[in-house]
């Protein structure tokens, strides 16, 4: 648990340091129009969830989560995705992986020159503001600094959600094989 702990540290150290550097940009106000897309369109590493998996342990519903996982494809919404939450379109927004935290407040390079990587109704007023904006591809290389096994590849982020629950799941209570005597 102790090494579960510390990546959890590690990585919501990083996710406070991007939101201080993201704390003035103008924000889409929760339109949700990116959160209301199939799960298969939006990616994550089983690292970025984590301090969520461990947060859901620690209250005890991790088990109903992985149940709620079992039950659903790749075209279904985030399963955190809550069309009625105050704060954007997640029902444990400040637990949100990388994707979340960048779109609409971050930047790409394409052809060597940076480009906001975002929604439509943002990109036109951040583009403006591209010299305060975080680089993706540095954000995702400390991500890979913390742990590179668990933030080496991205998947669908209901896949992803489902494997670091799995993962913290199975490192608190791991099943048995025993071998016939």
């Amino acid at each position: 648990m102790e090494r579960l702990i510390e990546l959890s540290s590690q990585v919501i150290k990083l996710y406070e340091e991007l939101d201080g550097i993201q704390k003035d940009l103008p924000t889409c106000g929760g339109c949700r129009e990116c959160c209301n897309t199939p799960s298969v369109n939006i990616e994550a590493t089983v690292l970025e969830f984590i301090p969520l998996a461990i947060h859901l342990l620690q209250n005890d519903s991790i088990e109903k989560w992985l149940e709620i996982l079992e039950n659903v494809d790749e075209l279904d919404r985030c399963v955190l995705f809550d069309p009625h939450s105050e704060r954007g379109g997640c029902s444990y927004h400040s637990f949100r992986p990388l994707v979340c935290r960048l779109f609409s407040g971050s930047y790409v390079l394409r052809k060597e020159k940076p480009e906001v990587w975002g929604c439509k109704y943002l990109k036109p007023v951040l583009s403006s503001l591209i010299e305060s904006l975080p680089n993706c591809s540095e954000v995702y290389s400390k991500l890979l600094a913390i742990d590179f096994f668990l933030a080496q590849e991205r998947y669908p982020i209901n896949i992803a959600l489902k494997k670091a629950l799995e993962y913290v799941y199975y490192r608190i209570f791991p099943v048995f094989n025993f071998k016939n005597a």
